[in-house]
């Protein structure tokens, strides 16, 4: 009854300050207008002076009047509560995820959790500020020593969070004489989101003075919250110069409505409250923030203050290091598998080792520290985190410093899962190359503007990695499932860090969950998608269908009632949202207009003495400029208008139809409305196009086959008399239901209003269906109107279009009817010196018997081969080419002088051979005379000499054999080396590359194995090409 008591007074306290505030701002409304009629353009400064001293002072009284009340309800609740003191740490539990990564215990299990102080409480927590519900809190018994509390005794605290996708955040209690926030509303009354709040205040905005920077950077909050962060960060550093701490904290609370997953903002509250030594604060700060942000630098400071407030080295009994361990594994349960984390899995193994004991010692605590230090070890080499392979090198020296027996089995059992670890890092770095991991977010830029491309590159990146994940890469998927969906959730909390404003990742995150039995988390995505983007048609629509397909239908009558209101209220929400944002546009169109008023009038000053100022050119062009900026706004204006016209009524067709498929047709103004109370509550609301009309009239058709269908087209042509895709609708509609006569009624009364352009689509219409289904004398009639119309339009066209049915155009099919002229293949350039069926080689050596052509003086040949890039020379024509070193001869020595010996005794076996040759080769002339036959049958080969001089023979080396005609086409058609974009490798460091390679000493016995047999193996005729 105290406490019932206790919150009466506080609504009450605050329910008096927001009529004292009201108030105020009247009182300074009636006085500017006092101030307009009464007082010239020009006010002396003095008097400005003292109105704004005036205005400070009621402001000033009004916050006092505030903050007594807010001692008030302090001290209502301390009396309430009672004087029994607090633990500074309680158990807090992350959500139920799963198992345990690091110990194999539940996430809920009270004895794996970490300390938080809890003594500042949950405060205000609206369910906008928060981008995962906050988990349950649990005492778990253990003291955390405080400076000011000297009190040995444990306490308990319960904080129970709200369930999953809850937007009650009532339930959050806690037992501590907790003074409320400066300017934080009660509980009782409804807390209004700055981006709510915003479109109210920028009616009433007022001119500030110069001086007034909080009221100016509050001014651009209002009318934009989402869009100027810049506003939010510069008022906070403003109240921050001055000191004001309250107002910093203010500012703040409003701010995290909006980006609930600023880590960055949050880091700089806590930083801001240690430096102030509020540790009460930090700890609420942490209570709230912990679950929404899964960032590992806001998780190492929440660690750091933990070791702040347990002090290792004055702890005797070991509760101190108890909470740190709890701690160390609560955090890297929530953020372990983060790439960044490899830090915080390297402090976790230090602070094992600093444990008492020593590793490899026989006692109970030497054990237990080496089976905490190895379980610690295992887990961090399975993480693709940075360092992990720092972290494989550290535990391999731990077991083998331990026992080198079971080292081997221990490591075998990791080895697959670190090197798994290991390659997932690299390929994960791969993927996220050039992605930046904000956590304050942007709104996306509209198509065509400055950093679209830059935006949607981003998404694409953050999409590979969520795309990455889902793979499973880390095979967790038949082992541990639970590690597996931890991951894909992390990464989607990651991606909506950056890409809050984006509600196709909140889709994306919601439909996995659903589709993997997460369907609480699921919910809770779409929750906190439609509050960070309350105009997104995507995330209303799929919220409210999961709504009508999961509430059961139970009770009759009432049940649909109850089922109705409960899908309709996300699309009530979007459209309320959606007219807003109409307003606004009309409100900013009167805003520039005024200012483009003032604008002129400031440069061009009324005069009653100069009755000729049209006359002057320079008024003229000035109002001239005027005119044109009026007109592009208004332009622009109304486009946008069009496309909110557009986007509600959407909204109110797809809302009409879910309502028909819940309550069916329904009665207007009844309880059970159905799809015909939509359809009136739409056309009350307007904004609406003639779209509305032609799917509720549908629906009536298709449905319930009432004849209430022709009236509502009947009355939507009369609102919408010029509009094209409405009159085309109607004709569909009347020919579908075989109203022959009316639709030509409609289709002549529709031409005959609006311009031939614009019913160029009726026109289509009806001569389609006249050409199908009509006569052939109404056919020509509309041809001939048609071509009066759109002179343009090619006659053939139209002709054929009349003999096409669907896909099928039977006047455009060309026969085949000579297949052997009509399809012969597409021939390729060919070289000229190739006859048609095998490009050859033409050159010819028989005349020619002393030898090949030799290289011109230039160094140029005329070899088949791709000519050499001369920009990527070192050389020019009169310079001579550069010499590259050239590494030593990997065969010195024995293996250098045994493969000299045999290249010689393989040249002078290739002399012997040719002097024997020749010794049998007749002359020429005799060849011919034999047909061209030499001995034993044999054609003799016309490129090669058959009549030398002896000595020539004896000092000559042989003639170079002549390359297949295939592999001469081949050098032919390759490209040249100036086409070559890839990668080029210099050509001595490919020689020292095949020069050090290390054969086996098998393979070099089977190398010369074969080389011998193959030396030794007789030599049969050459084959002739």
């Amino acid at each position: 009854m105290a406490e019932h008591n206790n919150s009466d007074d506080a609504d009450a306290a605050f329910l008096n300050a927001l009529k004292a505030e009201q108030e105020m701002v009247e009182a300074r409304q009636k006085a500017s207008e006092l101030r307009e009629e009464s007082e010239p353009i020009g006010d002396e400064p003095g008097e400005r002076a003292e109105q704004g001293d005036t205005f400070r002072e009621l402001s000033d009284q009004v916050e006092e009047d505030n903050h007594l009340q807010s001692n008030e309800s302090k001290d209502t609740s301390t009396a309430a509560s009672g004087a029994a003191s607090l633990l500074p740490g309680v158990a807090v539990a992350s959500p139920d995820d799963g198992p345990s990564s690091v110990n194999g215990s539940a996430v809920g299990d009270s004895a794996a959790q970490p300390l938080l102080n809890a003594n500042m409480g949950a405060g205000p927590n609206t369910q906008e500020s928060s981008a995962i519900p906050s988990p349950s809190v649990t005492p778990v018994g253990a003291l955390v020593p405080d400076e000011n509390n000297n009190d040995s005794v444990p306490h308990t605290l319960s904080v129970t969070s709200p369930t999953v996708g809850s937007n009650n955040n009532d339930s959050l209690l806690v037992s501590s004489a907790t003074p409320a926030p400066v300017n934080a509303p009660s509980a009782a009354v409804p807390v209004q989101s700055p981006v709510q709040k915003g479109n109210s205040n920028v009616a009433n905005k007022r001119k500030r003075l110069p001086q007034d920077i909080v009221g100016q950077l509050e001014d651009r909050i209002a009318e934009d919250p989402r869009g100027d962060i810049d506003a939010w960060l510069a008022l906070i550093e403003e109240h921050r110069k001055k000191g004001k701490f309250d107002d910093v904290r203010a500012v703040y609370e409003r701010f995290f409505v909006v980006f609930p997953a600023a880590a960055d903002q949050w880091i700089s509250y806590v930083k801001m409250e240690l430096a102030n030594n509020e540790l009460q604060h930090v700890e609420r700060i942490f209570q709230r923030s912990l679950f929404n942000v899964p960032n590992v630098e806001l998780w190492s400071m929440y660690l750091d203050y933990i070791r702040r407030r347990n002090n290792l080295t004055t702890d005797t009994g070991g509760k101190a290091r108890a909470v740190v361990n709890q701690s160390y594994e609560f955090v890297l349960n929530n953020v372990g598998c983060d790439r960044e984390a490899g830090r915080i899995w390297t402090e976790y193994i230090q602070f094992v080792k600093s444990a008492p004991g020593n590793v490899g010692g026989s006692g109970w605590q030497d054990q237990q520290k080496m089976d905490s230090l190895r379980k610690v070890y295992q887990k961090a080499v399975t993480m693709p985190v940075q360092g992990v392979e720092q972290l494989w090198r550290e535990y391999d020296q731990f077991e083998q410093g331990l026992n080198k027996l079971t080292a081997r089995k221990f490591l075998q059992e990791r080895s697959p899962m670190f090197m798994t670890a290991r390659g997932c890092l690299i390929e994960l770095s791969n993927i996220t190359k050039g992605l930046r991991r904000d956590t304050l977010p942007r709104l996306p830029p509209a198509p065509g503007y400055e950093g679209y491309e830059d935006y949607t590159k981003q998404v694409e990146l953050w999409k590979k990695w969520i795309q990455w994940e889902k793979g499973d890469p880390l095979v967790l998927a038949k082992e541990d499932p639970a590690s597996l969906s931890t991951r894909i959730i992390y990464v989607f909390k990651q991606a909506l860090m950056a890409l809050r404003f984006w509600p196709e990742i909140w889709f994306d995150a919601a439909e996995w969950c659903f589709a993997n039995g997460m369907d609480d988390q699921g919910v809770d995505f779409l929750n906190q998608g439609m509050a960070a983007n309350p105009e997104s048609c995507l995330l209303h629509f799929k919220y409210a269908e999961r709504l009508e397909a999961t509430t059961v239908i139970e009770g009759g009558e009432e049940a649909l009632i109850r089922k109705g209101q409960l899908v309709r209220k996300p699309y009530d929400d979007l459209l309320n949202m959606l007219y807003e944002q109409v307003q606004k546009i009309q409100r900013k169109e009167k805003e520039e207009l005024a200012r483009i008023e003032d604008a002129f009038e400031f440069t061009n000053p009324r005069n009653a003495q100069d009755d000729d100022e049209d006359d002057d050119p320079t008024t003229a062009a000035t109002r001239a400029a005027k005119d044109t900026q009026v007109a592009a706004l208004k332009e622009g204006t109304k486009a946008q208008l069009q496309v909110m016209t557009k986007t509600i009524s959407a909204v109110w067709i797809n809302l009409m139809r879910a309502m028909r498929r819940v309550q069916g047709h329904g009665k207007v103004n009844e309880a059970l409305g159905g799809s015909r109370q939509i359809f009136a509550d739409a056309r009350r609301r307007g904004k609406i196009n003639s779209d509305v009309y032609v799917a509720s009239a549908l629906i009536e058709y298709h449905c319930y086959k009432d004849p209430a269908a022709l009236k509502i087209f009947e009355r939507g042509m009369r609102l919408f008399p010029e509009d094209e895709n409405f009159a085309l609708e109607y004709l569909k509609h009347l020919v579908a239901i075989n109203d022959i006569t009316n639709a030509r009624a409609v289709f002549e009364t529709f031409v005959g209003r609006v311009a031939a352009e614009k019913a160029r689509k009726v026109y289509e219409f009806f001569y389609d269906y006249e050409a199908h289904y009509g006569e052939l004398g109404q056919v020509y009639k509309m041809e001939k109107r048609m071509s009066e119309l759109y002179p343009t339009d090619p006659y053939i066209s139209r002709f054929s279009s009349r003999y096409a049915y669907k896909a099928v155009d039977p006047c455009s099919f060309l026969a085949v009817v000579s297949p052997a002229q009509q399809c012969k293949p597409k021939s390729q350039a060919i070289s000229s010196s190739a006859p048609d069926h095998l490009p050859r080689d033409s050159r010819d050596y028989r005349d020619h018997p002393q030898a090949p052509p030799t290289a011109p003086a230039n160094g140029r040949t005329s070899s088949p081969k791709r000519p050499a890039n001369e920009e990527l020379s070192d050389s020019s024509e009169h310079q001579r080419p550069r010499k590259l070193h050239r590494p030593d001869s990997p065969l010195k020595g024995a293996a250098g002088r045994r493969l000299d010996q045999q290249k010689r005794a393989q040249q002078q076996q290739q002399q012997q051979m040719m002097q024997g040759r020749d010794r049998n080769i007749p002359d020429r002339d005799d060849g011919m005379h034999r047909g061209g036959l030499g001995r034993g049958g044999y054609q003799q080969n016309p490129r090669q000499p058959q009549h030398q001089p002896q000595q020539m023979q004896m000092h000559q080396p042989p003639a170079p054999a002549q390359l297949p005609d295939l592999i001469m086409y081949l050098l032919s058609i390759l490209p040249g080396a100036d086409k070559y974009q890839a990668a080029r490798f210099r050509p001595e460091a490919m020689v020292g590359l095949l020069g050090n390679i290390n054969l086996p000493r098998d393979v070099q016995a089977n190398n010369r194995e074969s080389t011998s047999h193959h030396r030794s193996a007789p030599q049969g005729p050459k084959r002739k090409y």
